[in-house]
């Protein structure tokens, strides 16, 4: 009964800001769903949590996808093995909580890995060069994919704090993979903005072809 009730308590103080306050800044980042539609959600399920866990999973394998590209244009082999192994785990159909931070660490090492390679201005060959606009493809992608995470965390947020303690205590722990997901989107997208923003950066002073569609998405993001 006291783990019951301890683990209530952690997804009840996950959710204890104003949802404003854990999203504001997302929606401006990343359009994501208004606050009429966040105050009207209705308490999640586990529909609801497969939902949310389905496009977070989207978003960071596209995200894998185009650091796999960066890291191959700038010959890092290691990261490349790391990354890929991450993508097959999460294309596994079966992903939990455990899972989803280990690909989120190796995503973050991965980048910093490649913002190093980057702030050295490397000369590309053409090859190299056709592994970073593929990369960037991907990228869009994911942004793709963030902008609806915004929104659909924002909800899942907001329902999470109409549940009554009882309820955290009977539907919390079945529910813990959606609450990780929607604690963790704020985070999740800025990083995704921030690296999006320096990969365009250094396409550009590399006279690198950046795919149409891609400084719009972006930007949007």
């Amino acid at each position: 009964m006291i783990r019951k009730t301890l683990i209530a308590l952690a997804i009840a103080t996950t959710f204890a800001a104003p949802a404003h306050a854990q999203f504001g800044k997302l929606k401006d980042l990343a359009g994501g769903g208004n606050s009429a539609s966040a105050a009207s959600a209705g308490a999640p399920d586990e529909a609801a949590q497969e939902a949310l866990v389905r496009r977070f999973v989207s978003s960071q394998s596209h995200s894998i996808d185009a650091q796999t590209s960066f890291a191959k244009a700038f010959g890092l082999a290691e990261q490349v093995k790391l990354l890929e192994a991450e993508r097959m785990a999460l294309s596994s159909g079966s992903v939990n909580v455990d899972q989803m931070k280990k690909s989120v660490s190796v995503s973050e090492a991965a980048q910093a890995a490649i913002d190093e390679r980057v702030a050295a201005q490397p000369e590309l060959s053409a090859e190299s060069k056709q592994h970073y606009t593929t990369g960037l493809v991907a990228l869009v992608a994911s942004a793709a994919e963030g902008q609806k995470l915004s929104g659909e965390a924002s909800n899942f947020a907001n329902g999470m704090k109409s549940l009554s303690g009882t309820q955290l205590v009977t539907v919390g722990r079945k529910l813990a993979a959606g609450a990780w997901v929607a604690k963790e989107s704020p985070g999740y997208l800025k990083g995704l903005y921030s690296s999006s923003k320096a990969a365009l950066t250094f396409a550009r002073a590399a006279k690198i072809k950046v795919p149409g569609n891609a400084e719009s998405m972006l930007d949007s993001l």
